[in-house]
């Protein structure tokens, strides 16, 4: 009996692990005859049914979530009129919560798996060759003759040890550009109302022996980037610090990207981050908010002071990139005080801000306790239309807020030109992104396609006519973006509208004739044409205001200087460089 498991990833980088676990659960199980696929939610649907129809499963499972589960429908239902007998099973945390719900409401699905299938699936394919109707299996609630049967119990695995590698056999290079998941611990000892992961308060560990043999597996295959799907990473210091410990001493170039809560970040987990090779791990912690009622409402707890005194310790190491969530819609919190939530978070300096919005799971405390309260999509992912304390325009004007930060402060691109004008708004960082929206809104520019350079264009705009700034800050702002344009963009855009040129040639020419002078500056400098020069480097001066901004990254040598940027194969990198060879 052929058994199909496939799911639709958000994005083609995405890659299931969900369908790798179960699939060697099976095969350890001595069940052979199980496949997977993997597709996304942006392909076509009849290339999806056409796909998968050649198999000729007699039972195909779909992993179902908030972001496939109306597509994954509309798929069922187009398999079950070309393929009237083959058995349709969903699992996956869209529909654990409601199983009997999806039954009743989709008559195309036979079965529901409820919770952690590891276990479900191998016996439930095992009661299917012995020819049972599968729901006697728990966690299984089915479709028999009609009649809804089975077990509405939620299953876990309560030894995580005893499940195979989800990677073993796997080809790595087959997942060459796509995001590898791994998880070494399940549950969540916290209880935020508008997740799931902490609805029981067991969390179950993966033993950090068995973690280290499967993550050197990784690194052996020369894997780029790991990304643990384990909702608090850090919530048992026995399992993660011999973890971070094994990470950060690798002698190869690979990242871990870890989900954690930073209250419970202790000092000892501070200096063992402070030994991280820079890029070797990447934190994301969930801020949410910073309203003490909204906060209330979730169950969450900031120590505020405790989470400020983490942020400046891990910025000052500059060896890990860090990631802060924001999420609109949650429980008592007005436009006022989403501004301060925002502020607050800015303000601890996050390589990036994620401003999400809140979605209303099935299961969720937020969905069963606030019913009156949330207009929301119905359809997945559920997400926020409005609140009791937060009207659609608001959310309707946070969604071009959040592509405009996206595109600006979080896409890295403008980071000098960000940074100051932040210092300039402080502490009231959402004003100045807030009239950059406005603007934006007022061009219609949340209605068109936008380029890299228009990009530009419009920031370039912003700071001469819509930001209140002096004549000698609109100056600085735009040699940073100048500097932001050359180092991030690598010489690419056209960069007239700034008004910019380089330095004349007949005082720079001399400079870059002098291969041993120019090799203080740049080791591997060498000259060989003019042609090869113009490709490599830029060099060009800036006024003693913006010197003074940009002291804060490097130090200026004495007299008169330019800046030179040097376009190599890892970047463009930049500094100043005296305006005169010394003897000359």
């Amino acid at each position: 009996m052929k058994i199909l498991l496939t799911t639709l990833n958000a994005k083609f980088i995405h890659s299931s692990l969900a369908l790798r676990c179960l699939v060697t659960a099976c095969r350890h199980a001595g069940l052979n005859d199980v496949v997977t696929a993997e597709y996304t939610i942006n392909q076509n649907a009849y290339d999806i049914l056409r796909h998968i129809y050649s198999f000729h499963a007699a039972v195909i499972g779909f992993s179902c979530y908030i972001w496939n589960i109306e597509m994954t429908c509309h798929v069922i239902s187009l398999l079950k009129q070309i393929m009237p007998g083959v058995r349709i099973a969903v699992g996956g945390p869209e529909v654990s919560y409601t199983a009997r719900e999806i039954l009743e409401q989709y008559p195309d699905i036979d079965y529901v798996f409820q919770g952690e299938g590891e276990i479900i699936v191998p016996s439930f394919v095992r009661d299917l060759e012995n020819g049972g109707s599968g729901t006697t299996v728990p966690g299984v609630l089915g479709r028999v003759d009609g009649t809804i049967q089975g077990s509405e119990t939620f299953q876990e695995v309560p030894d995580l040890d005893k499940l195979p590698f989800p990677y073993e056999q796997q080809d790595f290079s087959q997942l060459a550009h796509k995001i590898i998941y791994y998880e070494s611990s399940r549950g969540c000892p916290f209880h935020c109302q508008y997740c799931l992961s902490g609805m029981s308060d067991d969390v179950r560990f993966r033993s950090v022996p068995i973690v280290i043999r499967e993550l050197q597996q990784f690194v052996d295959a020369s894997v780029h980037q790991i990304k643990f799907v384990d909702r608090t990473f850090n919530c048992n210091p026995r399992h993660h610090r011999p973890l971070i410990e094994y990470m950060i001493h690798l002698d190869k170039t690979i990242n871990f990207h870890l989900e954690i809560e930073p209250g419970v970040l202790r000092d000892e987990d501070l200096a063992l981050l402070a030994k991280a090779p820079k890029g070797r791990i990447q934190l994301e912690m969930g801020i949410q908010s910073t309203y003490e009622p909204t906060l209330k409402a979730i169950h969450r707890h900031n120590d505020w002071a405790r989470i400020t005194y983490i942020m400046q310790q891990l910025l000052s190491y500059d060896n890990i990139h860090i990631h802060l969530d924001l999420i609109v819609g949650l429980p008592f919190e007005t436009y006022d005080h989403l501004q301060q939530s925002f502020d607050d978070i800015y303000a601890l300096h996050p390589h990036k801000l994620q401003i999400g919005f809140l979605k209303l799971l099935k299961g969720s405390g937020i969905r069963r306790d606030y019913p009156a309260e949330y207009k929301y999509d119905p359809c997945g992912p559920y997400e926020v239309l409005a609140t009791a304390w937060l009207p659609y325009e608001k959310v309707r004007y946070m969604k071009v807020f959040e592509d405009v930060f996206e595109r600006t402060y979080n896409a890295g691109k403008f980071l000098y030109l960000c940074d100051y004008l932040a210092r300039l708004a402080a502490p009231d960082y959402f004003s100045l992104y807030e009239k950059i929206t406005d603007e934006w809104l007022a061009l219609h520019y949340d209605e068109v396609a936008i380029s890299d350079e228009k990009l530009c264009q419009f920031l370039y705009h912003c700071i001469c006519q819509v930001l209140d700034l002096c004549d000698g800050e609109k100056k600085i702002a735009v040699d940073l973006l100048t500097l932001d344009m050359l180092t991030f963009f690598r010489f690419r855009l056209k960069m007239d509208f700034l008004g910019w040129h380089e330095a004349g040639r007949e005082a720079t020419d001399p400079l870059f004739r002098q291969e041993q002078w120019m090799r203080q500056y740049v080791p591997e400098y060498r000259f060989t044409n003019w042609r090869d020069i113009k490709m490599h480097y830029r060099i060009w001066e800036v006024g003693a205001e913006t010197q003074k901004e940009l002291s804060r990254y490097t130090t200026i040598p004495q007299g008169p200087v330019y800046m030179l940027a040097e376009n190599h194969k890892t970047g463009v990198t930049w500094q100043f460089v005296p305006q005169h060879i010394a003897g000359s």
